[in-house]
């Protein structure tokens, strides 16, 4: 008898926990939730909204808004870090001269045509701190 009790009272507690207005469900996190990722501090600046990749050409570097981070060469192939890159570190890129990919698919790999955006953007100036990619090697 206590058996049968105690299987028809389990149930209701479960019941008005979750259903009462005192209550707010939370929601589990999973692996397959979609990162929100911050605007970058110097997006402000360039007028960027994070819906375009955006090239640095002075450093070689691209930010790439859907995999939130960077992507820079390094060992002779281009490398993702969410963090800026070491070499950029203490480079206000709000003053930076930026060119805001737009028309290109997010879901593309700028890097991966690095020599058709060395030429359309040449670097300014000569900074040794700076990888520079080499054409011709493969941007993997």
């Amino acid at each position: 008898m206590a058996l049968l009790f105690l299987a028809n009272f389990i149930p209701a507690i479960g019941y008005s926990q979750n259903n009462d207005a005192g209550y707010v469900r939370q929601k589990q996190k999973t692996n397959n939730t979609k990162k929100v990722e911050a605007i970058p501090p110097w997006a402000a600046t360039h007028n960027y909204n994070a819906t375009a990749h955006v090239y640095f050409p002075d450093y070689y570097t691209y930010y790439d808004p859907k995999r939130g981070g960077y992507v820079f060469w390094d060992n002779g192939k281009y490398t993702f870090t969410p963090a800026l890159p070491p070499f950029l570190e203490k480079v206000d890129l709000r003053k930076s001269r930026v060119k805001i990919l737009k028309g290109l698919s997010l879901d593309m790999h700028p890097e991966q045509n690095y020599p058709y955006y060395m030429k359309l953007y040449p670097a300014d100036h000569e900074n040794s701190m700076v990888p520079v990619p080499i054409p011709g090697n493969p941007a993997r």
